[in-house]
């Protein structure tokens, strides 16, 4: 090995007067050797704009900023002439994609993009890409000035700034003088919640297509201007494993192209045949699939690229070093040289293939325009729909360049063609005229496929991730997949209405309770000192009925508050919502406003914990739900001083997903005195072998009910281990959810909702307390889930609340808003913290 960490070193800038730029090589600019050390943010940024300020052959592109302030960046490096005309070969991509009109101008090249860092305790990627860059900047590679000529480079050396500055900051703390490479030393054992994340602390890995982080979205704006032929996410793993490049493991998605295939085995020979030179030990065809379509080798693969993964063993344990189970040490220098190596057989296999994969890119994106794709070619979604709803759902497709439109008059398709999401089967329905159509006949049509079919087809059990997403599930949208092309006639438009000054000082105004952004109204206006009411039974009033749920603002509840009028309709119309006015508390039908069917909204004060023992994605999007979403404040509770935070001053309290154990007593007495505690997903196993709770009593009387094992269920394959142990799991599958109606934890919701369901334990109905949402005998809708687990599911608690003292407890099954994309969940969180109990 010492032979080829030599000849490495000397490649990196042991001799720069040979090269005609003389740039300085990492060693030079940092005073150590590439993987001797992890370089802060800051420094990455420093030496990336000088390598680009330096040399003719980069162009640098700042693309944002992360939460905590820090740059995000891009690097373009090719030939001098390519990158004077790079907007034109960026348009010429485009064009060939069918993204924009008009004539190709000047060259149509490959470009090849590869990103470094998502995950931020996966560090040595940025080690690696500050290398790579610097040698092809100084090509010093045999190929190289061919490479420039021929192709564009785009480097992003660090996808998550704030993850790997938590670590890496984290890291140079904890190191010694000189590392220690035991397992068991301070330096390789994180602590809560580790560098993997980014500042809201989200795996950015997950959130390619649901773009709910800042990243993702400023990345996705570049991404799009660029639209490459190949792309490569470059990650690590467990110390213990072997490196992992292409081919990528079953399943793929069936919308991936024979030459997507193909070039995923072209990768694979050429990045083996460096590993076998240097007798590196690798893996291929396990454990990666090619599914999910939020990753970052999925998400390009569904837009014409060839998307891959590349997986090192080190990751957040490795540090410098560290020993593995086969007595040897695994070392930084190790782990980048082997990122180094797959980047450039990236860049050779690419090169090898250049005038193919133009072809097949262009036709990728061609077949789809001319013959659609898949077994639906058009998906209807129902003017009934709430305006909200949809709005949030056609903003997701202009993230995305998926073009849609309305239905005509006079549209007629045959009978029974229709897929009914919210029945799950096919029915005999026609669109209505107004009704939002999505074509596969475009140029995102294997995107819109991929988005939108109602089961994807699943080749293999053992994924990785997600197994099922259809949008109409995501937003709660009355929808229909057609296996007819149904062509749009028409933009759609959604007029909002402004709001005006009410100056003849009314009674009373009326807020609709159907959407997230209805609740997220009235977080804004509690912001504003304004107090509420809620409706718990329907009424009719000001000419309008109202459903349950409906927020009431009494101008006697608010008389001190300054300007009501003005302030109401400001924070309406920033939020695009109509408010309804009254001038008398007496209603048309219904209970009056004075009724205790309308109830006071005590302002909540919240908090959630976070801490050992919770996940940290799962406080992660509760955190940023109420920050950057609703736009309610909220107090993070550590679990380190769970113990001794006076409770009293909260009046909701929240547990993502996690173990409590240790904090039972101090948090069942918050709710005793009166407190609302909502558990989350693996959260509610801190009551069910508590008997004193509902969720507990139920829970133990159904674990003594069941069977014990026979012995023929221990006579099992060993080989067959890890497939029989996907009979009691769910791989992230949709499940329909039954609700309560008339329960204020279903309010705006409708009859039924849909879960991302990930949590493989089923809670039975509380026998005490109240059942707000079931699954049932219909429930299973989509996805992968083990058949015992499915049996397990049926005619179980999705959604449930227990008085308990004078205070509730609320129990989900499931996250209502995994990773903050699901968003007919929200309005049911926000029911849970504004409206329940009330």
């Amino acid at each position: 090995m010492k032979r080829i960490y030599l000849t490495f070193l000397v490649s990196l800038g042991l001799h720069l007067l040979l090269h005609a730029q003389n740039l300085q090589s990492p060693a030079d600019f940092f005073g150590y050797a590439p993987g001797e050390g992890f370089a802060p943010h800051h420094k990455v940024v420093d030496y990336v704009q000088y390598l680009s300020s330096t040399s003719s052959n980069a162009t640098l592109m700042p693309y944002g900023f992360t939460n905590e302030g820090r740059d995000l960046l891009l690097v373009a490096v090719s030939s001098e002439e390519n990158l004077r005309n790079l907007e034109n070969i960026k348009k010429n991509n485009l064009i060939a994609a069918g993204f924009e009109e008009g004539e190709m101008v000047g060259k149509h090249i490959p470009i090849v993009w590869l990103s470094y860092n998502i995950h931020g305790n996966e560090s040595v990627s940025t080690e690696a890409a500050m290398s790579v860059l610097y040698s092809l900047l100084t090509k010093d590679k045999p190929d190289a000035e061919k490479w420039l000529n021929d192709m564009v480079i785009v480097i992003d050396p660090c996808e998550n700034p704030d993850g790997r500055d938590r670590y890496v900051n984290w890291y140079n703390q904890t190191v010694g003088k000189a590392n220690n490479v035991r397992p068991d030393a301070w330096e390789h054992n994180e602590p809560w919640p580790g560098g993997r994340f980014n500042h809201y602390l989200f795996d950015l890995n997950r959130d390619w297509a649901w773009q709910t982080q800042i990243e993702s979205q400023q990345r996705k704006d570049m991404y799009y201007q660029f639209l490459p032929h190949v792309h490569v996410d470059l990650h690590e793993m467990g110390s213990n494993s072997e490196y992992f490049f292409g081919p990528s493991a079953e399943p793929f998605h069936k919308v991936m192209t024979n030459w997507q295939r193909e070039f995923h085995n072209i990768i694979g020979q050429y990045n083996s045949k460096a590993f076998d030179k240097e007798n590196w030990l690798y893996f291929t065809k396990e454990v990666y699939d090619l599914f999910y379509p939020s990753y970052g080798d999925t998400w390009p693969t569904y837009q014409g690229a060839i998307g891959f993964t590349y997986e090192q063993s080190g990751g957040g344990r490795a540090g410098l070093g560290i020993v593995t189970h086969t007595g040897d040490t695994l070392t930084l220098k190790d782990r980048l040289i082997h990122h180094y190596t797959t980047s450039f057989g990236t860049i050779e296999a690419a090169y090898s293939q250049k005038e193919k994969m133009l072809d097949e890119f262009k036709k990728f994106f061609s077949d789809s325009k001319s013959n659609g794709n898949g077994e639906y070619k058009s998906f209807v979604i129902s003017g009934n729909n709430g305006e909200d709803a949809k709005k949030a759902f056609l903003q997701l497709l202009d993230n995305h360049k998926i073009a849609y439109g309305v239905v005509g008059s006079g549209v007629r398709v045959r009978a029974g063609s229709a897929y009914d999401y919210m029945q799950n089967k096919d029915i005999s329905v026609s669109p209505k005229e107004g009704d939002i159509v999505v074509s596969t006949y475009q140029p995102q049509g294997k995107l819109v496929r991929v988005l939108f079919e109602p089961k994807p087809e699943l080749a293999d059990s053992m994924t990785y991730d997600l197994t099922s997403w259809a949008l109409p599930y995501i937003y709660g949208l009355e929808a229909y997949a057609y296996k007819e092309n149904i062509a749009a006639s028409g933009e759609v438009e959604m007029p909002f209405e402004t709001n005006t000054i009410a100056t003849d000082k009314p009674y009373s105004y009326y807020l609709e309770w159907k959407d997230y952004q209805d609740a997220k109204l009235l977080a804004h206006l509690f912001n504003k000192g304004i107090k509420a009411r809620y409706a718990l039974e329907p009424f009719n009033a000001a000419g309008k009925d109202f459903d349950r749920g409906t927020i009431i603002i009494t101008r006697k509840d608010n008389e001190y508050v300054k300007d009501l009028d003005k302030v109401m309709a400001e924070v309406a119309n920033e939020l695009e919502q109509t408010i309804y006015k009254s001038s008398t508390g007496l209603v048309n039908s219904g209970k009056d406003l004075g009724s205790a069917y309308v109830r006071f909204i005590q302002t909540p004060e919240v908090a959630i914990v976070n801490g050992d023992g919770v996940s940290p994605t799962a406080f992660g999007e509760l955190w940023h739900f109420f920050e950057e979403q609703l736009g309610y404040p909220v107090t993070v509770l550590n679990t380190a001083n769970l113990n001794r935070v006076d409770l009293d001053k909260y009046d909701v309290l929240i547990l993502p997903s996690g173990r409590y154990s240790r904090y039972t007593a101090k948090i069942t007495d918050f709710a005793s005195a009166g407190g609302k505690v909502i558990a989350i997903e693996g959260a509610v196993n801190t009551f069910t072998a508590d008997a004193s709770t509902a969720i507990g009593d139920a829970f133990i009387s159904k674990e003594e009910k069941s069977s014990d094992k026979k012995d023929d269920d221990f006579l099992k394959k060993f080989g067959d281990r890890r497939r029989s142990s996907l009979s009691e799991s769910v791989e992230g599958s949709v499940f329909k959810v039954h609700l309560d109606e008339t329960n204020p934890l279903a309010f705006g919701a409708g009859e039924a909702t849909y879960f991302m369901k990930r949590n493989s334990t089923a809670y039975p109905y509380l026998k005490e307390g109240w059942n707000a949402g079931a699954f049932k005998d219909d429930s299973y809708t989509a996805g992968f889930v083990g058949y015992k687990l499915k049996e397990n599911v049926k005619n179980s608690l999705a959604i449930g609340s227990e008085n308990y003292g004078r205070g509730e407890i609320i129990y989900f099954s499931d996250s209502p808003i995994i990773r903050g994309f699901w968003h007919t969940g929200k309005l049911l969180l926000a029911n849970a913290v504004f409206l329940s109990g009330q």
